[in-house]
């Protein structure tokens, strides 16, 4: 699922890819061919795709022979039982999603609305959160040692709330 600073992401480090190859594309000219990699002609019709998409529409793909295809999609997900370690959520739309007894150990989450997440017995070890939206998320059983919020160990923030004074 996509959002523009998404696909900018995925600009970034095609550019970043290229440099260590000895080519050197400009950030437009990276756009510009991921544009052309979803069917459009230029990053400016992509762009404004992107942009009507909407939070509450978001955006996947498809590929479809060797052309890839822009999709809009409003599922949501019930994960149960699933090894998702090491996996990455950039720009995802993951609100209201339940996952039971899955293994996130060192997945990445970043750029994404988690809005009402709920998660139970889950091993989230290691994992990475980074500009995420977790509002009304719920959190049970859950293994978080070594996870990280924007950069701080979640075990540090937990440490700060249950010692804070109460009022």
């Amino acid at each position: 699922m996509f959002r523009t600073h998404g696909i900018k992401a995925m600009a970034k480090t095609l550019r970043q890819a290229l440099a260590e190859r000895k080519i050197d594309l400009s950030h437009s000219d990276c756009l510009e061919l991921i544009a052309r990699q979803f069917g459009f002609r230029d990053w400016n019709g992509f762009s404004a795709e992107l942009d009507s998409s909407a939070v509450d529409r978001p955006l996947s793909f498809s590929v479809v022979g060797e052309a890839m295809r822009l999709h809009r999609t409003t599922e949501r997900l019930d994960v149960n039982d699933t090894d998702l370690s090491g996996s990455r959520f950039n720009d995802a739309n993951l609100s209201g999603t339940s996952f039971n007894q899955i293994n996130f150990s060192g997945a990445r989450f970043n750029d994404s609305n988690m809005t009402g997440w709920h998660v139970n017995d889950v091993n989230l070890a290691g994992s990475t959160f980074q500009h995420i939206n977790l509002s009304g998320a719920i959190f049970s059983d859950c293994r978080l040692y070594g996870a990280t919020l924007d950069g701080v160990p979640i075990e540090d923030l937990l440490d700060a709330y249950r010692t804070r004074p109460q009022t």
